[in-house]
């Protein structure tokens, strides 16, 4: 879809393809909505962004935690947003073996446990290898603010190739 489709879409579909830009958010979208029209994409991203920067602390918090536990067998068939089920699933995580997905249960507690917050990270065009170090990695830290930082960074970076997949360059 081009940025003029997005700009001519009913308040309803406006609503209904951005929902999930921010996991379980929706209230982001209708506020960036009522913004349109937007010159390009990089409004479009521009918006979502500042619109999610602009968000009290609890808030942000709150929406690191709607999202999903990276390899979670029960919830990566069924359960998820298509967004998340989508990125899971490309980044080999929908066909991990047992081992590998007790491996994933084990490093989420472990980070719930240490952080209060699931692991996030943006797994597009990411293997199960580089997202298994990544999880190691940021495990190995003890500082919580930068984690949370980390985190929300990683939100943000997620909701930009969010709609980077939606909304084409094209004018057309």
């Amino acid at each position: 879809m081009n940025i003029k489709e997005v700009n001519k879409l009913e308040q309803y579909k406006f609503n209904y393809i951005f929902k999930n830009i921010f996991e379980h958010s929706d209230f982001i979208t209708k506020i960036v909505e009522n913004n349109r029209p937007f010159k390009n994409k990089e409004e479009v991203i521009d918006n979502f962004l500042k619109t999610f920067d602009s968000l009290d602390e609890n808030i942000k918090v709150n929406i690191i935690k709607s999202h999903p536990d990276l390899g979670d067998k029960l919830k990566i068939k069924k359960g998820l947003t298509e967004f998340s089920q989508e990125e899971q699933a490309k980044a080999g995580l929908a066909e991990c073996s047992d081992d590998e997905f007790s491996e994933f249960h084990k490093l989420n507690n472990d980070f719930k446990a240490k952080f209060n917050i699931p692991f996030i990270f943006a797994v597009r065009d990411k293997t199960k290898v580089e997202i298994f170090e990544e999880f190691k990695n940021r495990l190995k830290s003890d500082n919580i603010e930068q984690e949370l930082d980390k985190s929300l960074n990683q939100v943000k970076k997620i909701a930009s190739l969010r709609i980077n997949e939606i909304i084409t360059n094209e004018q057309i």
